[in-house]
């Protein structure tokens, strides 16, 4: 890891695990968190998030301790990923497969861009962190929630592969204003592996 101009994080690329036509997944790092505490923070970005308390780095180091935890058994409950623009490998934000459940073969999915937001960036990661979930993980269904002000996400979940399948009415209260909750969810039957098909036995 590298510290660049701005408080900005580069990663080595050999320490990337799945890399895309525009970004890549890489492990979580603990000199990580001072900017991902301050992304969350962000009004900008926290606006398309569920979460509402403030983050500090010990908020962040607990976080990153469970995550790591859940993610190094065998079979993990849940997967952490930093993810990075492929082009110059800056650390742009963080997504994690969540909820795992090996029995139902179903997670959940959750991603935050804290930089360079409507680039294509978060379109494809989530498609990266699918490629994880069905091809190294073996899980079928992948479920996620945004909220219906929020199409620039929701194109970007349809374009890596979800689709719609349910809307909670005023289910949540943003900024004063009463929104829906949107659910999507990916299905290892509908999906095309960008990168982990080639290594199929």
């Amino acid at each position: 890891m590298t510290a660049g101009l701005a408080g900005s994080i580069r990663a080595v690329t050999d320490d990337f695990v799945l890399t895309g036509r525009r970004a890549a997944l890489g492990p979580l790092h603990r000199d990580h968190l001072p900017l991902l505490a301050r992304w969350i923070n962000d009004p900008e970005v926290r606006r398309g998030l569920a979460y509402r308390g403030i983050v500090n780095e010990d908020a962040e180091l607990k976080w990153y301790e469970e995550m790591t935890e859940a993610g190094r058994a065998p079979r993990p409950t849940a997967v952490g990923f930093a993810v990075h623009d492929a082009a110059d490998a800056e650390l742009v934000g963080v997504c994690g497969i969540e909820d795992i459940d090996h029995h139902f073969s179903r997670a959940e999915l959750g991603i935050f861009l804290g930089r360079r937001r409507g680039t294509g960036l978060g379109t494809d990661a989530t498609r990266l962190a699918l490629d994880w979930a069905f091809n190294m993980l073996g899980l079928h269904n992948v479920m996620l929630e945004t909220f219906d002000f929020n199409e620039q996400a929701r194109h970007a979940y349809e374009r890596a592969g979800f689709r719609m399948i349910g809307r909670r009415r005023g289910a949540l209260r943003v900024l004063g204003r009463r929104c829906d909750s949107l659910l999507m969810d990916a299905t290892a039957d509908d999906f095309e592996s960008p990168v982990l098909a080639r290594l199929r036995p």
